[in-house]
């Protein structure tokens, strides 16, 4: 081994040094001597070869990278309860719809058969009485008659029992998740999504507006409009900030400046996701290239790939720019 004195007194030798460097650089690149260095500092911690400045910035980045680690951890649990919070109010609504549904039609098919007996002038086998207990237990309230016409009677007046008795439970689940809805949104800055109450004249019951169908609506529309559509958003962004610094360790191109990067990458996730549900409010799915997305697939693609939609939006820009400019 030859000393580095010898090296620096030695021009020849000192130009190989230097032709060695630039090969290595080379070989080592878009990698160089100080990324290599703070890759080694964040991921083996401390060591007193390094300089102090890059030690420093290893502390900083390995301080950044764990909160952001554990804000998008809790990112993701908050968007995973709230896409099955919003599902659960979904399906209520469409248990509800199913539940009418079906009530009508049973009613439809009682209103026919009534309407035929009373031609035979026997439509009081077709009343059914009022629900005091379990919808088996009722059946028409006339005597027996014929026996086909008090079976059918008797058929549909428990179907309609039934249904009642599910539309009621149904009725409970969205008072259930309208409250657990409002107080969300009463604990968050962004109390004003929920809907108010109806005014004192229009004299309607609590229990009566905590189960309206209306209410849960407006709360649906506002989270998978916007509250989801962000949080989508910001995770995506999430997502790309820790597959990032996994590629840079791998490549050891891990710079200080990713931490600030990072940061503005979370903002602009959330910020597009947000502005995403905006602009796309009427819950149709959203085509590209021949891809069906749903708004909130889209708004997790935006977060992850910021800087794709501001190329489109540049090429936009231009493009209206350009037709502006021309002369008519």
């Amino acid at each position: 081994m030859i000393a580095p004195e010898v090296i620096a007194r030695d021009g020849q030798l000192l130009g190989q040094l230097y032709e060695s460097l630039a090969i290595l650089t080379d070989l080592a690149a878009p990698a160089d001597v100080k990324s290599i260095s703070l890759t080694r500092a964040f991921v083996w911690g401390d060591d007193e070869e390094l300089p102090g400045e890059t030690r420093s910035e290893a502390r900083w980045l390995i301080r950044w990278a764990r909160g952001s680690a554990v804000f998008g951890v809790l990112v993701f649990m908050a968007t995973i309860v709230l896409l099955v919070h919003v599902d659960r109010g979904r399906r209520a609504l469409q248990q509800l719809e199913q539940i009418r549904t079906e009530y009508q039609a049973a009613a439809n098919s009682l209103g026919v058969a009534r309407a035929a007996s009373t031609a035979a002038g026997s439509a009081a086998e077709y009343d059914c009485p009022q629900p005091t207990g379990p919808p088996a237990a009722y059946g028409p309230s006339a005597p027996a008659g014929e026996a086909g016409r008090s079976g059918q009677a008797h058929l549909l007046c428990a179907q309609m029992l039934d249904a009642l008795s599910r539309m009621k439970i149904v009725r409970q689940e969205l008072r259930t998740w309208n409250v657990i809805s409002s107080r969300l949104a009463n604990v968050s800055p962004i109390n004003w999504l929920a809907p108010r109450e109806p005014d004192r004249t229009i004299r309607l019951p609590e229990e009566e507006w905590e189960s309206s169908e209306v209410r849960t609506l407006i709360l649906l529309a506002a989270l998978t409009g916007f509250v989801m559509p962000m949080l989508l958003g910001l995770l995506g962004a999430c997502v790309y900030v820790v597959r990032e610094i996994d590629q840079q360790i791998q490549t050891s191109t891990l710079e200080a400046r990713e931490s600030i990067h990072g940061s503005l990458r979370l903002l602009l996730g959330a910020t597009l996701g947000g502005l995403l549900g905006v602009m796309w409010t009427d819950g149709q799915p959203v085509r590209l290239e021949g891809v069906s997305l749903t708004l909130g697939a889209l708004a997790f693609f935006v977060g992850f790939s910021v800087e794709i939609v501001f190329r489109l939006v540049d090429t936009l820009v231009r493009t209206v720019a350009n037709r502006i400019s021309k002369p008519s």
